[in-house]
């Protein structure tokens, strides 16, 4: 990533103000110098804007930007040098008192004459370091008037809007017939064509224009997702994986690769796996023709299948190469259709439609600009929404000199280039950083948020953490379309970047930073690289033999797991600052680690590692250290302790005895995940008596800054060991204990009982708590706190709910009266055998409606594994109609589950009263009915439901899928049905109410929409399969179905059949 001069300048200024006056600065006897250079950052400063920005077109000004950042690079290390230094001096304890006042004496240092004395010659190298800086930045600082820079170059750059902190999840990109017919067109044509075997389509046109979006529309086309079997989308991309690209595919046929792992392995499953089945394929963003040529031409044909490929591709040729039967190019936007696009994002992030609808005149100017491009005329939306919506704002944005810029590749110019121009100069670090994450690669809004922190792009907040502001610079990213919010994630949780936006990055951050696969050691620059991203499987040792002589890095990431890297040289890298090497076959960290005193993010996720150094200890500066999922991992150093500045600590699924004693001198950590309870048996000699070896509840009570705090194997708690009220800025806790042992004696079992019951009473969370996790409780009842009436009002932040594994509670929560609650999940609840009333806990007052309402936000509820839940409802039934008439149940309820609840009879009644879109049952093996639900419209999938003998009264509902329930007799009321998928391998025939359901939906008209025409997926045996041919005895019920595919559950038969245009294939 390259440095924004102007950001990392203002950065450095603040780290200096921050101790330049202390005391230990006069010890250190480099105040004056530390003074001079303040001053010096300061004066540059005011230029530098000017020069970034003109360091594009004018080489000689680039040359004088890239000395600069050379220099502030050392002014960084040298500053944490300083930092350093001075906190060791902190560390020394004082004299017991210091000298009485008195005005002739001079200055008195209260600090350790011989800790002086030992590091004075490390002081003196310190010293003239700083002066040896100094005199290299005069020189630079003079240099500046050789190139006119304007210090008044800052107007018209937007600052970010540290009030719109959320995403926009609606995203109304598609605009225009163009592609509505398009869509249509190339549908029709698949659908027409009279060969059954692979045959290839393509889509082309010039980065940023759409193709992928066409693609989309063609993927989710409900003729598309009803004909083929097997639908999977690849995202190629120019340094795609074989082996991966592979195994995506052989997943996609719901198929197991097992151990395989080559190419010559997966390419005869693959092969088997499609084999007598239909598939659709995408493969988007196409590069070159041998994705197809040399990989996947050879088992998709040598399997005989009937196969649709749509690749995308920015080269025509490429999708000639392939053999496409045709090629759709996908054309610019006309100018009235982009006006569309861009007014409607304008609207859809806050603007106002009648003042933007004033500025029309200039936005069509803008729209010309963009030359028909949906992503440009989207990133113009993102700078356009930050300016107030008036003439002169709009005209200063079309009259911008970035649209001008000559030395970007042609796709780069223009719009793309000046969105990232009018960002301010930290979203600018923010965004260059994104390039780092491999190409089409799907990264976290958390991972995001730390290392923007460990890489200085962040700054303190008076009143808010820099995580904080980091979430801020997210969104911001995403309302501006810099970066896309990646489907089907709760909260704007993950994102990716497009790969034009990613180009741009690329190019922009040059020479300083290399993100590529681990075999690309020819294509890094052998100049000064700051950070390096890894990305693929093999050896890496060739890339870091570049880099490790250089010892300027200071970012490693690496994403894979089969990585070969030798880490023996850590220690060399002694300017590293973000390491990461999550899923690395790594077993030790060598004692060099403590060497690399500027590290500020350490990643060890899921490695092999046993141990870590004591060495640890001497990494003052870092504030992110991650040790999940490492399974053998079962001892932290003492040493661990001593991280002043660690802000996250995150431990889960980490098999820990105990965290070390001292955590409560952690003051900065603002994320605490797996902190395991120490067993007061661990103790260790000292003198005549023993000491506790590990650290206790009692001192998470100094942590204030606490925001997230998962606590396990509470268990061994003592009761008054915690008040959680006292973490006011906890947002996120998780109370975990270890499942209790029944096998012991039932006194011991009691008394377990009776402790953890009195803990729980006493962990009362603070009231501005968003997310709650319980997890093997063992008490016979949830707390007061959580059973309370006024539970509602109390914790009225909670969003999220998840209440797993605890088996003796035999009554859940009133969690209905929680207003903001999102997301519930309730797992394991053993000893729950109804639920009833009290869990709506009389729902939420609002001042809109005199009703009240029930779980007013939930969108998810998940029940899951309850072997004892016989019962759900509402209401008692004397009082069922008064109190659902006066109770608004679940409005914003999108899904329900309900899997491995055996004893279930029945849903609740009311359920056909809420706004439930989507349900899902599994093992509910006495549930006998599913219906009575008018307004769920999207799909019901009931799976191993042993009883279920009737589903009937869901008119508007779209697709049901209904697998292994062999008690089903009746299947009526389903007027709006258009798919329906029955699994059942043990039925001798159709069922009879298949015909009647084929009657009631209308499926013999002869009119019929392509997207709404009935389907029947059918997967059986080959008995009844060969009853489904024509003149087969079920032929009868077949022929008046307007579309079937059926299939030989285990085995390779099938059956495909099309009413209107006739269409018949069989291979049995």
């Amino acid at each position: 990533m390259s440095m924004i001069l102007d950001a990392f300048v203002g950065k450095l200024l603040e780290r200096l103000a921050s101790f330049v006056e202390e005391k230990t600065v006069m010890v250190l006897g480099v105040e004056d110098e530390l003074k001079r250079l303040q001053r010096r950052l300061a004066r540059i400063q005011i230029v530098l804007e000017d020069a970034e920005r003109r360091s594009l077109e004018d080489s000689a000004i680039n040359n004088w930007v890239n000395e600069l950042k050379d220099a502030m690079y050392d002014a960084d290390d040298i500053i944490d040098l300083c930092l350093i230094e001075c906190a060791q001096l902190l560390d020394q304890d004082p004299p017991p008192s210091p000298p009485p006042p008195s005005s002739d004496l001079l200055p008195v240092c209260c600090y350790s004459i011989l800790s002086c004395l030992i590091s004075t010659p490390h002081r003196y190298e310190i010293g003239e370091k700083i002066k040896s800086l100094n005199d290299r930045l005069a020189e630079i600082y003079e240099d500046r008037v050789r190139f006119n820079l304007d210090p008044e170059i800052h107007a018209g750059v937007t600052a970010v809007n540290s009030h719109q902190t959320s995403p926009v999840v609606a995203d109304l990109d598609v605009v225009g017939r163009e592609i509505e017919d398009a869509t249509s067109d190339l549908v029709r044509l698949m659908d027409e064509r009279e060969e059954r075997k692979c045959i290839l389509f393509g889509i082309t046109g010039m980065g940023g224009i759409g193709k992928t979006t066409l693609a989309q529309k063609i993927f989710n086309h409900g003729k598309i997702q009803s004909k083929f079997q097997l639908k999977s989308w690849i995202c190629v991309s120019q340094t795609y994986n074989e082996i991966e690209l592979l195994k995506q595919m052989i997943r996609a046929a719901e198929v197991s690769y097992g151990e395989a792992n080559t190419k010559a392995e997966l390419v005869p499953v693959l092969k088997s796996a499609v084999s007598g089945k239909n598939l659709f394929l995408v493969l988007d963003d196409v590069w070159r023709a041998d994705v197809w040529v040399d990989l996947l031409r050879s088992p998709l044909q040598s399997a005989q299948i009937d196969a649709v490929i749509l690749i995308t591709s920015r080269d025509e040729n490429v999708a000639r190469q392939m053999g496409s039967v045709h090629i759709h190019p996908v054309l610019q936007l006309p100018v009235e259709t982009g006006w569309e696009m861009l007014t409607r994002k304008l609207v859809m992030i806050g603007g106002r439609e009648e003042e933007i609808s004033n500025l029309r005149e200039i936005g069509i100017q803008i729209i010309n600009k963009c030359f028909g491009l949906p992503l440009a005329i989207k990133a113009m939306a993102g700078v356009l929404a930050k300016k107030e919506p008036i003439a002169k704002e709009w005209k200063r944005v079309l009259n911008n000199d970035a649209w001008s810029a000559r030395k970007l590749p042609e796709e780069l110019r223009g719009a793309l280039y000046l969105s990232y121009v009018d960002l301010p100069s930290p979203l600018k670090q923010c965004f260059l950083y994104c390039s780092l994450f491999p190409e089409d690669c799907m990264f976290f809004r958390e991972d995001l948020i730390k290392l923007w922190v460990a890489e200085g792009f962040i700054k303190e907040g008076v009143d808010s953490l820099m995580e904080d502001k980091a979430e801020e610079y997210y969104h911001e990213l995403i309302q501006r379309n810099l970066l896309q919010l990646y489907p089907l994630n709760y909260d704007g949780i993950a994102c990716k970047m497009h790969d034009l936006f990613r180009s741009l990055a690329v190019l922009l951050s040059g020479d300083e930073s290399f993100s590529g696969n681990s075999t690309e050691r020819s294509n890094i620059s052998l100049t000064k690289l700051r950070r390096l991203s890894i990305t693929g499987q093999g050896n890496a040792a060739g890339i870091l033999a570049v880099v490790t002589e250089q010892r300027f890095l200071r970012t490693l990431l690496v994403f894979s797991g089969s990585q070969s890297l030798s880490y023996d040289n850590l220690g060399r890298f002694i300017h590293m600052r973000v390491l990461d090497l999550t899923n690395i076959a790594i077993e030790i960290i060598p004692d060099a680690i403590g060497d690399l005193y500027h590290l500020r993010h350490l990643d060890l996720d899921q490695t092999l590692i046993r141990r870590l150094p004591e060495s640890i200890g001497r990494l003052s500066n870092l504030q992110f250290l991650s040790l999940c999922r490492c399974k053998y991992l079962t001892i932290l150093p003492q040493s661990i302790t001593a991280l002043r500045n660690l802000r996250r600590l995150a431990l889960s699924d980490t098999p820990l005895a105990f965290i070390p004693i001292g955590v409560e001198r952690l003051k900065q950590l603002n994320s605490l995940g797996g902190f395991v309870v120490g067993d007061d048996s661990n103790t260790v000699k000292v003198g005549e008596g023993h000491a506790t070896m590990h650290s206790t509840l009692e001192e998470l009570s100094s942590l204030s800054n606490l925001r997230i705090l998962h606590i396990y194997k509470l268990e061994r708690a003592r009761p008054g060991s915690l008040m959680l009220g006292e973490l006011s800025q906890l947002k996120e806790l998780q109370l975990a204990c270890t499942p209790l042992n029944y096998r012991e004696e039932q006194e011991k079992i009691d008394k377990e009982i009776s402790l953890i019951q009195n803990l729980f009473e006493e962990l009362i969370p603070p009231q501005f708590l968003e997310q709650l996790f319980i997890t093997c409780y063992f008490g016979h009842g949830y707390p007061k706190w959580m059973m309370s009436p006024s539970l509602g009002s109390y914790l009225s932040y909670l969003s999220i709910v998840d209440l797993v594994d605890n088996m003796s509670c035999p009554q859940l929560p009133p969690l209905g009266q929680l207003p903001h609650l999102k997301i519930l999940y309730i797992a394991g609840a053993n000893a729950v055998k109804h639920i009833g009333p009290e869990f709506l806990g009389g729902g939420v007052s609002s001042s809109k409606s005199p009703k009240r309402t029930a779980f007013p936000k939930l969108q998810l509820l998940t029940i899951y594994r309850m072997p004892n839940l016989e019962e759900w409802f509402f209401s008692d039934e004397k009082e069922e109609n008064d109190a659902l008439q006066n109770l608004v149940l679940f409005p914003c309820l999108y899904e329900l589950i309900l899997m491995d609840c055996p004893k279930l009879r029945a849903l609740p009644c009311g359920l056909g009263r809420t706004a439930l879109k989507k349900l899902y049952v599994t093992g509910a093996d006495s549930l006998q009915e599913v219906g009575n639900l008018p307004h769920i419209v999207e799909w019901i999938y009931l799976h191993e439901n042993k009883s279920l003998n009737r589903i009937s009264n869901l008119p508007v509902l779209k697709r049901l899928r209904v697998r292994e329930c062999y008690a089903l007799k009746y299947v009526e009321c389903l007027n709006g049905l258009q798919q329906l998928e029955l699994v059942d391998d043990s039925m001798d025939c159709l069922p009879e109410w298949l015909s009647r359901l084929t009657e009631e939906c209308g499926s013999g008209s002869d009119e019929f929409n392509a997207e709404d025409d009935f389907l029947l997926q059918l997967w059986c045996n080959e008995r009844v399969l060969r009853r489904c041919q024509q003149g087969g005895k079920d032929w009868p019920v077949i022929e008046q179905i307007q579309r079937l595919n059926a299939y030989v559950k285990e085995g390779k038969g099938y059956l495909r059949f099309v009413k209107q245009p006739f269409f018949y294939e069989t291979n049995i």
